[in-house]
C-alpha cells in the first residue's frame, strides 16, 4: 500500500508524523453520483520511520505492509464487534434477562475498545509502525 503526504512533524528515533489525505474509492465524479454527500477526502496523520531523512513539509511516498495494516484494521474494527455478540450470547445464556446479556455484551466491547488502544499504545512505545517513508517527492 502506497501513500503520499507532507511531513508535519519529526519525532525521535528517525520517525515522522505525516499528514495523509486519504480519497475515497468511489470514482470522485461526484457531479454524477452524490453519494457521499462531498465529502471526497480525509485528513489523516499516521507515524512512519524516516528512512530517507525527510524535513518537516517535504512531500513524501509512504509505503505499508498491508496485511499488517490490514490486521490492525481487524484488531480496531472487527474485535469490538465479535466481543459484543459473544457478550450478548454469554449474558442471554447464563443470565436471565435481556439486561443482563446487554450489560455483559457492553463490558465485553468496552474490554475489546481498550484492548485496541493498549496494543495500539504498545506498538507506538516500540516503534513498531507499519508505515516507511520511502522518498521525497519534492
Amino acid at each position: 500500500m502506497t501513500q503520499q503526504g507532507t511531513i508535519k512533524k519529526l519525532l525521535p528515533n528517525g520517525m515522522a508524523e505525516i499528514e495523509v489525505t486519504r480519497r475515497s474509492a468511489c470514482g470522485h465524479d461526484c457531479a454524477k453520483c452524490g453519494g457521499c454527500g462531498g465529502m471526497e477526502t480525509q485528513t489523516l496523520y499516521v507515524t512512519a520511520r524516516n528512512r530517507a531523512h525527510a524535513g518537516v513539509g517535504e512531500r513524501v511516498l509512504i509505503e505499508g505492509q498491508t496485511g499488517q495494516v490490514l490486521g490492525l484494521a481487524v484488531l480496531v474494527y472487527v474485535l469490538p464487534l465479535v466481543l459484543f455478540f459473544v457478550g450478548y450470547a454469554l449474558g442471554a445464556a447464563l443470565f436471565e434477562g435481556a439486561a443482563a446479556a446487554a450489560i455483559s455484551s457492553g463490558v465485553l466491547f468496552v474490554a475489546g475498545i481498550l484492548g485496541a488502544m493498549a496494543y495500539s499504545r504498545r506498538m507506538k512505545a516500540r516503534n513498531a509502525v507499519p508505515f516507511e517513508i520511502t522518498r521525497t517527492l519534492s
